[in-house]
């Protein structure tokens, strides 16, 4: 059997890391939190490439954070507030009930300025 080979559309191996600029972890921490980063950290390790979408749900978040659903959309309130996250739609499962929210996600070279949060 031959190994699938695991590329990303540029070519390059998709590694199991995620970028995060400098900026981020100097500055953003100390406005939004810990909490808030860990959940911006976690949104961006959907974003691999050029993808600036996830749609993980909240349970889903909650059991990779090790916190509540509830916590969970307390950060996300955080994110949205400073603009690192955009809440696009919530998606329906096929018996009408809501499944996920789809996000989209500001990369963290791409960040609104901090003078303008402060």
């Amino acid at each position: 059997m031959e190994r699938e080979n695991r590329e990303n559309k540029k070519g390059f191996p998709n590694t199991g890391f995620t970028i995060i600029h400098k900026d981020f972890i100097d500055n953003w921490t100390k406005i939004i939190g810990t909490g808030p980063t860990m959940l911006y950290f976690q949104l961006l390790s959907y974003c691999y490439g050029n993808k600036t979408h996830a749609w993980p749900s909240v349970g889903t978040l909650g059991k990779r954070m090790g916190v509540t659903k509830n916590t969970i959309r307390k950060y996300r309130e955080v994110l949205i507030k400073y603009g690192l996250i955009e809440k696009m739609c919530k998606r329906k499962s096929a018996n009408g009930d809501y499944q996920t929210n789809l996000y989209q996600i500001a990369k963290s070279d791409k960040l609104p300025e901090l003078n303008h949060v402060e």
